[in-house]
């Protein structure tokens, strides 16, 4: 089976990998990170093995709550409730698990962090609080990874109302459904726009929907039950 995961450019300095779902066997697929979605333990534990192999060492997961606490960890750290991880330290793989959700991956020269960016964290916070923990947004390069795109992200008005109460701009990344209270939301989009206004200067992204691709993505949302793709990412020097 070729790499599991596709590598992303977060600058020199870093290595980052984004896992893609390889989908059978149904319904966890044969690349689950998740522990807490009800597949075979030692099959994840498997996985996430494969994973420490080539990142050196095994990726430090939080228990995400779809809250906005970030914590700083190094190797060793307790697993604890948090949506955020940060670390200074060399060689100190952290990660977030996602399956429709936002993850967001941060680098400077000296520090790296992960973020878990819903709909409800990313409305409550969870961006700018990982921004905090870096000195200069302007040194900070940003991944935004993959999550369910704009044309599959229904929503109701209370998100709507969420969103746009916080920041009238964000209005512009809810397209109405016609005949309907309901609305599609563009999470990349809102991201995008936040961090920019945070000091952001280098912002990547990948443009896919977890939701509509079904051979390399989880989705909750599409599936009910299924794993979780993790996002990861690690200072190298």
């Amino acid at each position: 089976m070729s790499d599991p995961w596709l590598e992303i450019d977060c600058g020199s300095n870093v290595l980052a990998l984004q896992t893609i779902c390889h989908p059978e066997p149904s319904p966890y697929g044969s690349f689950n990170l998740g522990l807490h979605v009800g597949d075979d333990a030692g099959s994840v534990v498997t996985n996430r093995s494969r994973l420490a192999q080539r990142l050196g060492c095994e990726v430090y997961f939080p228990e995400q709550v779809h809250g906005i606490n970030v914590i700083c960890v190094d190797q060793g750290s307790p697993v604890i409730a948090a949506d955020a991880v940060v670390t200074n330290q060399l060689h100190c793989p952290i990660g977030i698990l996602t399956a429709d959700c936002l993850p967001v991956l941060f680098a400077s020269q000296d520090q790296v962090g992960a973020a878990h960016a819903g709909w409800r964290g990313l409305v409550s916070g969870v961006l700018e609080r990982t921004l905090q923990e870096f000195p200069d947004p302007a040194k900070v390069r940003v991944w935004l990874g993959p999550c369910i795109g704009r044309d599959a992200f229904e929503v109701g008005p209370e998100v709507v109302d969420a969103f746009v109460s916080k920041n009238a701009r964000w209005s512009r990344y809810f397209k109405s459904v016609s005949d309907s209270d309901r609305s599609m939301a563009d999470l990349q989009g809102i991201a995008c726009d936040l961090l920019e206004n945070l000091g952001v200067v280098i912002i990547k992204r990948i443009d896919v929907c977890t939701y509509s691709d079904a051979m390399r993505w989880y989705s909750y949302r599409r599936s009910g039950v299924t794993g979780r793709m993790a996002s990861c990412i690690m200072r190298t020097e």
